[in-house]
């Protein structure tokens, strides 16, 4: 009976000490997250992209906003490091500087995984740094396919001269620019005949565009980067009283709305943030599992014409 007793608490112990080694083995797995700000509507998107796609992959995930501020961001990655978490996705304040933070995470052989705004490559390279992959809006598609719509509109053969609002000193608005002149190429008859810095701000927007329309009365199109230009451009259009100006831009909710509507701005591109986050949490998971990434993905944003606007505006933050 002694013996039946001991069999049977032993069994009972090699049980429990099973359940608890599998239990181990499934701990959840941290991923943190560090992103710049959340006063811009874009990452707020992408919080809530992370928190639920991460949860839905199985992780843990532990969000660090660092308020803009480069050297904030380091320590919060410095933090995640001392946490020991499983991987870490980083949205860099700034490029040059956030260099440092990846160099933190490949000392503590910590994964990295880049997103939206991506480390300055040549520093990486410089420093032999890892990056296991950056995950990015492809700016220069959402340009071709604004120009392509814009096509579409006047017809193959049709006549346009441009003004565009822009920001001549951003990295992904000299390429969404690119992109849309690239498409207009094949059409002899657009014409491109202004730029403006519109500073992504709506007053400054809506004073250089007033201006560009005044000096350049034979513009018919005007093309914005980003959705403060374009608001900015649809006030000066309508204060000049030019209804014969159609916009093309770039733009976030409310740009989608004015799209929707179709009176001034008739088409444009939007950046989708939580879809950027939903990549690459499922591809952190892939890694860890062994799988080989490519080592950049480009998004393309999601055109909008009226055709699509009321379907795609809970897609824009």
């Amino acid at each position: 009976m002694k013996t039946l007793r001991n069999s049977a608490w032993a069994a009972f112990g090699l049980s429990l000490a099973l359940s608890a080694s599998a239990a181990y083995g499934q701990e959840t797995k941290v991923l943190g997250v560090a992103l710049p700000n959340l006063t811009n509507p874009y990452y707020v998107a992408m919080k809530k992209s992370f928190e639920e796609n991460g949860a839905a992959q199985g992780f843990e995930v532990r969000v660090l906003i660092a308020d803009n501020d480069d050297a904030k961001q380091l320590s919060q990655v410095q933090t995640l490091v001392q946490q020991g978490v499983a991987a870490v996705a980083l949205n860099c304040v700034s490029s040059g500087p956030c260099v440092a933070s990846v160099a933190e995470l490949n000392q503590a052989n910590i994964p990295v995984f880049a997103i939206n705004i991506l480390p300055d490559p040549e520093s990486l390279k410089g420093q032999n740094l890892k990056l296991e992959q950056g995950v990015q809006t492809d700016q220069k598609a959402g340009g071709v396919y604004i120009g392509q719509q814009l096509l579409k509109d006047i017809g193959a053969d049709g006549k346009a001269v441009i003004g565009i609002v822009g920001e001549p000193t951003s990295v992904a608005a000299n390429a969404r620019d690119e992109g849309f002149k690239e498409a207009l190429a094949s059409n002899p008859n657009v014409k491109f005949v202004a730029l403006v810095n519109g500073k992504v701000e709506e007053t400054t927007s809506l004073k250089v565009t007033t201006e560009m329309l005044q000096g350049n009365p034979e513009i018919t199109v005007v093309y914005s980067d980003t959705e403060p230009s374009a608001l900015g451009a649809i006030a000066a259009i309508q204060q000049l009283g030019r209804d014969d100006v159609k916009l093309y831009a770039f733009v976030d909710k409310l740009g989608v709305k004015h799209i929707e509507d179709n009176s001034i701005l008739k088409a444009g591109a939007i950046q989708e943030p939580a879809k950027l986050a939903q990549i690459q949490v499922e591809n952190i998971k892939k890694f860890l599992a062994g799988e080989k990434l490519e080592p950049i993905v480009d998004s393309p944003p999601l055109l909008v014409s009226k055709d699509n606007a009321g379907e795609v505006v809970d897609k824009a933050y």
